[in-house]
């Protein structure tokens, strides 16, 4: 019996999702960029051709006219003058309508009806030059002395009639013609803004697609996973841990479980219990150190495909900005956004990771250049806020450098980001001798903190705020606690005299990486 579609997928290793959802991202985006571009080609084609050929055409059509209007004043200069210099504007014209004549019928070779008209036309002047026009020079020039007027005859203007009815007959097929190409123009646009605002609307499902796919196969099989470790970890060793997501995650959870169950059951053996607990804790510990890695990975791996979405959004509005009205743009605005929020939201989780990896060893750091370098990335800023930055005398201690940095660039950013608008911000930032470690200061004028969330602030993607009044993404005071415990050190938000928050946290002056590990390796 064929499985289900969905058991399928649920089989799908991480990398097959990814993998294919790339792939599907880029045949959608293909398809969309291939039908912009025929829209927009068959939008030029059809503006040349009225550009090129049916304008120049109509607008000769008239000169053809012209040029019959301009032979007749000529001819009647030239009889009544009988001087052969005021025969120059009929040569001239008669010359100009041969060379228009030829450029219009090369126009309009590809339309019978209208090379009919223009046989038309050419045929009536022919026989208005061999009637009329020709016949009365020819009287001038022999000295007919009965020709002491312009030719006005019954003839004359019958002839000319016919000139003016062959000339209004092409004029009005060539400007009928020329309305057709025109409402086929019109069309075309039409069909650009379609294909444009379709491309639009599917960008944005795409995007929410690899939104919502990355949240229902990665983060939420993690946390999920991360959520019953620690209750495991916290001391329900008996409750058995349900693994979901893709077979990696899931199989990692089935690790974990299974790890939990042999320390369920050594546990019933009191003399081994001390013995076996520590065994396990110290896989658990590997086993936690392998998810930490695992999302390291993931995260590091899934950023390529949230940069190409928000670069081709952005690419589309570049360089189709000007045919997208403020919907469209709007649109691809929300896409762009979301991508870049999330893109924020992995960088964050890449230095949270990397937290405790990437050093083997501490050396002394002269933490008053530390602050210095924490407030001269924050300084635009600071100077946007107005802010005052009072600083004590900083001590050296053992520690990284980097880490550190992060740690104060952190803690004052908080305090620019949460400043009271009634008042200039104020930071001080100071530094105390307890025993042999060192405590730290970090106090503001702001709006505060309550202290019912003194703990719930240091948790991983806690936030207090709404996301539209304070931007972030949930990691930064989290991270903070990393890298002092990282230090052997301890974080705590502290009672505060007047408004505002002050966070303290210790720092051994003498001491060696919690848990470090050996440099990553790319």
């Amino acid at each position: 019996m064929t499985r289900p579609a969905a058991g399928r997928f649920r089989d799908w290793s991480l990398r097959k999702r990814v993998a294919r959802g790339s792939i599907a991202a880029l045949a959608l985006l293909a398809v969309m960029f291939a039908l912009v571009v025929v829209s927009l080609l068959d939008f030029k084609v059809k503006g040349d051709d009225i550009i090129n050929r049916w304008q120049p055409a109509y607008t000769t059509s008239q000169d053809l006219f012209a040029d019959l209007v301009n032979q007749e004043t000529g001819l009647r200069g030239y009889t009544l003058g009988k001087n052969e210099s005021f025969l120059a504007p009929y040569n001239q014209y008669v010359q100009q309508q041969n060379r228009q004549q030829r450029d219009l019928r090369r126009l309009i070779s590809n339309r019978s009806e209208l090379v009919a008209d223009l046989e038309l036309f050419r045929s009536t002047a022919k026989q208005w030059h061999a009637t009329i026009a020709q016949p009365y020079i020819a009287r001038v020039r022999r000295g007919d002395p009965t020709v002491t007027a312009a030719p006005a005859s019954d003839a004359a203007k019958a002839a000319f009639d016919k000139i003016r009815a062959a000339s209004a007959m092409l004029t009005g097929d060539l400007r009928a013609v020329r309305d057709r190409a025109v409402q086929a123009r019109i069309g075309a646009v039409r069909l650009v803004w379609i294909a444009v605002g379709a491309s639009a609307v599917l960008i944005i499902v795409a995007g929410f697609a690899i939104w919502r796919g990355l949240q229902k196969s990665v983060l939420e099989p993690i946390e999920n996973l991360a959520t019953q470790a620690r209750h495991v970890a916290g001391g329900a060793i008996e409750e058995r841990i349900v693994s979901s997501g893709p077979p990696e995650i899931a199989g990692l959870g089935e690790d974990v479980n299974r790890m939990r169950a042999r320390i369920a059951n050594e546990l019933s053996r009191v003399e081994l219990a001390r013995v076996r607990l520590v065994d396990r804790s110290e896989e658990l510990s590997r086993s936690n150190a392998d998810l930490e890695q695992f999302a390291y990975v993931a995260s590091h791996d899934l950023s390529e495909p949230l940069r190409k979405v928000a670069n081709f959004c952005q690419l589309l509005e570049r360089q189709y900005g000007d045919q997208l009205d403020d919907k469209a743009k709007h649109y691809i605005a929300f896409a762009v956004d979301g991508a870049k929020r999330m893109q924020t939201l992995i960088n964050d989780l890449l230095s949270f990771s990397r937290v405790g990896r990437t050093t083997a060893g501490f050396e002394p750091v002269d933490t008053g250049q530390v602050v210095t370098r924490a407030l001269a990335t924050l300084e635009d800023r600071i100077v946007a806020a107005g802010a005052e930055i009072v600083r004590g005398p900083m001590p050296v201690l053992d520690g990284d450098a980097t880490l550190l940095v992060a740690l104060f660039q952190n803690l004052v950013g908080n305090s620019l980001k949460y400043r009271d608008t009634e008042r200039p911000p104020r930071i001080n930032i100071t530094a105390t001798r307890q025993g042999s470690d060192w405590m730290f200061t970090v106090t503001d004028n702001g709006i505060g903190i309550e202290r019912q969330y003194a703990e719930r602030i240091f948790t991983i993607f806690q936030r207090l705020h709404l996301r539209d009044k304070y931007g972030g993404t949930g990691i930064g005071l989290a991270l903070c606690r990393k890298i002092v415990e990282f230090h052997k050190g301890t974080i705590w938000l502290a009672e505060s005299d007047g408004p505002g928050a002050t966070f303290q946290f210790t720092i051994p002056e003498h001491g060696s990486p919690e848990g470090a590990a050996e440099p990553d390796e790319y």
